[in-house]
């Protein structure tokens, strides 16, 4: 009965920690899948899952995390394809070339979408707010290994990117120009 107490406050705490509560509307799907997850962590845990409760929670509850998490980046990265091919008007004639295989690797198409938006950046950032992007983009850098390359604090990395993104905001938000 502990066990099974045990396991619903993991599984259910998982979910609470990604904002996934009882009214959401794919709680039930989460919840089965989350349970799926929790067996696997269950199975691969290196141990004995029985005898080192607390150690297990806390594996099982970041196994459960980080499916959640890639599931909802994986959801962010088709919705926002959605969207730019919605905003690119194309017609029927050449609408295969910007549809992309739902196969196709998510890391590949989160890549282009980068690139996009900083060629759409590039010319209302610094050099340093560039460099940072570039790092990012290009390199795959975080904000450690930038500071480390730039010979920084990570703190003064995480100001040029909080500037990046404000830039980003104010130029996504912003109406388009109609001429």
């Amino acid at each position: 009965m502990v066990a099974d107490k045990q396991r619903l406050l993991v599984i259910y705490g998982a979910l609470k920690y990604r904002g996934i509560y009882r009214h959401h509307q794919d709680f039930d799907d989460l919840a089965q899948q989350a349970m799926g997850w929790y067996a696997e962590a269950y199975r691969d845990f290196p141990g004995s899952p029985e005898k080192d409760q607390s150690s297990f929670s806390h594996y099982a509850f970041q196994r459960i995390d980080w499916h959640l998490k890639d599931r909802f980046k994986r959801q962010k990265v088709r919705a926002n394809h959605q969207r730019l091919y919605l905003d690119a008007e194309v017609n029927d004639e050449n609408a295969s070339e910007w549809l992309i295989d739902s196969d196709c690797d998510a890391a590949l198409i989160e890549r282009v979408a980068a690139q996009q938006l900083w060629r759409r950046l590039w010319p209302y950032l610094t050099q340093k707010e560039n460099s940072y992007l570039r790092c990012v983009i290009e390199l795959g850098l975080n904000n450690k290994e930038i500071a480390e390359r730039w010979q920084t604090t990570p703190q003064a990395v995480s100001y040029v990117k909080k500037r990046v993104i404000e830039k980003a905001r104010a130029i996504y938000s912003a109406p388009p120009n109609i001429a």
